[in-house]
């Protein structure tokens, strides 16, 4: 079976290495991805985010039609992997809720892991999908011809960090009391971006790749908020089903489930929102 790796030099430039590096841990976790194994579903659904991270930063040129070209497919494999994984968190999410054991709470942990099941298949059907063979071709053809060097990375890194620190202000601005959904959606993009550059940043200069930790913690933080929201968009529309067909004790615990998942998600948010505007303490003299 043909290797699904970009048959790319290792030697040349710190960016093409890079590059390199990167496609490499993507395609490492696609046959597998294709089989349906959860943990290289996630790191294929991780690596094409980074790699996507270290074409704007690292292509010759990033708005170019091969790196636009490649970029979009990189965020399909990323979407195709990830529509299962909000369900498996939202199973391990509603596995700890404290809940009486009843019928009712067995049979709403059963349409979750059954929709769970079903997001997996469209997971797997989608990623067939992709045009991969494409995406060779085309990172190939990035990873030869690309020549940036430290100078234009810190100027690509400092537009980068401006802009994405402006938006986590604008969605997570100081006084609002709840952000919306999508408003801790776009922020936690906004700080995978920021990690993912530091990532390349030091990985660049020689460095063990780390580095980030702090956008890597917000990240963190709002993926937990994240997920719940996507766990209450999930039963919202679970009590909505089952009192249309008359299942008022399916209805009834998917609606209690709700309650407590929605007051989870205000704690979480209120203890983010707290920690973040918070002054720093002066240094000790």
């Amino acid at each position: 079976m043909e290797s699904a790796e970009p048959a790319v030099a290792s030697a040349g430039p710190g960016a093409g290495r890079l590059l390199t590096r990167r496609a490499r841990e993507m395609f490492r976790s696609y046959p597998k991805a294709l089989l349906s194994d959860v943990e290289a579903v996630h790191d294929l659904r991780v690596a094409a985010r980074r790699l996507r991270a270290a074409l704007a930063l690292l292509a010759d040129d990033p708005e170019g039609r091969r790196a636009r070209r490649a970029d979009r497919t990189l965020a399909r494999l990323a979407r195709a992997a990830g529509r299962g994984r909000d369900l498996d968190v939202g199973i391990e999410i509603l596995e700890v809720l404290p809940a009486a054991a009843s019928d009712a709470n067995e049979r709403l942990r059963g349409a979750l892991r059954a929709s769970r099941s079903r997001a997996r298949i469209q997971s797997r059907e989608a990623l067939l999908d992709v045009d991969v063979a494409h995406l060779r071709r085309d990172l190939r053809a990035i990873v030869a011809s690309t020549q940036v060097d430290r100078d234009v990375l810190a100027v690509r890194l400092a537009a980068l960090r401006e802009r994405e620190e402006q938006t986590i202000d604008r969605e997570l601005g100081a006084g609002r009391a709840r952000p919306r959904p999508e408003q801790i959606h776009k922020a936690r993009r906004a700080a995978r971006r920021l990690r993912y550059a530091a990532e390349i940043e030091n990985i660049f200069d020689g460095k063990d790749g780390g580095g980030g930790g702090r956008w890597r913690a917000m990240q963190t933080r709002l993926g937990e908020i994240q997920d719940r929201h996507v766990l209450c968009a999930w039963l919202s529309f679970r009590v909505k089903r089952a009192a249309a067909r008359g299942d008022l004790a399916l209805a009834s615990a998917a609606s209690r489930a709700l309650s407590r998942v929605k007051t989870d998600v205000a704690r979480r948010t209120r203890a983010f929102l707290a920690e973040r505007v918070a002054p720093t303490p002066d240094p000790i003299a």
